[in-house]
């Protein structure tokens, strides 16, 4: 009985022999998950849109400790390209195992409103956080069919669960990942393909960092954006990893179309931020 729950609770070395493809591991959260993965013991493509710079420092932190890790480069809102990522991970590491779809935009004016909001912002944030992901899954899918397994992990956000004011395309884009996730369960169940969708709430990433760097009193938004947690604090990217790790891995072979808030007990609370 000792032994099976230590299998349980200790799950280092629950990715071995896998295969996981991360999109956006160069920072933040998909860097963590790449880290994590490779610690656990799956081979890891690290994808990056643009910071090569970022995605070989990531690789290079990996083969450092004796994992195994390539990168990959490619324009998510491409299909051309998008086939060229698979392509290449499938060619230097073997067919995916764990597809980890971590890729997300907002736009790039405010505010984020239907009656504002330009044709050009809305398909850049459909396109990135909801369309490359089909076409990316559509791409791998069949290999995992094939081999009657696999693991999907989208990441989406607490705003794919609760509305927020001036986030019409993000929320739309990110709810309907978690929608998208829970049918995707559904249609590969019976292929032995669980599909899981992680919800993050307010991580202290880079891009978290930029965000209270604009306002006028960084610390204090700090303490809001803490304060607006049960737990009253900001998340670190590892915890994240740590549940995309329980999906990734075979403790959690009965769970799928499974929307997961990692929030600290934001959307227990059901607290909205103040405008």
């Amino acid at each position: 009985m000792r032994k099976a729950k230590d299998r349980m609770t200790n799950i280092e070395g629950q990715l071995v022999g896998k295969k996981a493809l991360i999109t956006g591991a160069g920072v933040g959260i998909g860097k963590a998950i790449a880290l994590r993965f490779a610690q656990e013991g799956a081979g890891v493509a690290v994808h990056v849109n643009r910071s090569l710079e970022n995605g070989l420092q990531v690789v290079q932190e990996i083969t450092h400790n004796k994992g195994k890790a390539i990168l990959v480069q490619g324009d998510l809102t491409k299909k051309q390209e998008i086939e060229a990522i698979v392509r290449k991970a499938t060619s230097e590491l073997g067919n995916i195992d764990i597809l980890v779809y971590n890729s997300g935009v907002g736009t790039q004016h405010s505010p984020d409103m239907v009656h504002t909001i330009t044709e050009e912002d809305w398909d850049t944030v459909l396109s990135v956080n909801l369309k490359a992901f089909v076409f990316l899954s559509q791409l791998l899918l069949p290999a995992m069919m094939q081999a009657g397994k696999g693991s999907i992990i989208t990441i989406s956000s607490i705003r794919g669960l609760l509305g927020n004011p001036v986030l019409a395309s993000y929320c739309a884009s990110k709810g309907g990942m978690v929608l998208l996730t829970k049918q995707m369960a559904l249609d590969y169940a019976k292929y032995n393909i669980r599909v899981n969708c992680i919800c993050p709430g307010f991580i202290d990433t880079e891009m978290f960092r930029f965000y209270l760097g604009k306002q006028s009193d960084p610390e204090a938004s700090r303490r809001v954006f803490a304060g607006m947690a049960a737990m009253n604090r900001i998340g670190r990217p590892e915890e994240i990893a740590a549940s995309a790790v329980f999906f990734a891995s075979d403790v959690s072979s009965f769970v799928t179309g499974v929307a997961l808030p990692v929030d600290g007990g934001y959307t227990a609370n059901g607290v909205r931020e103040i405008q």
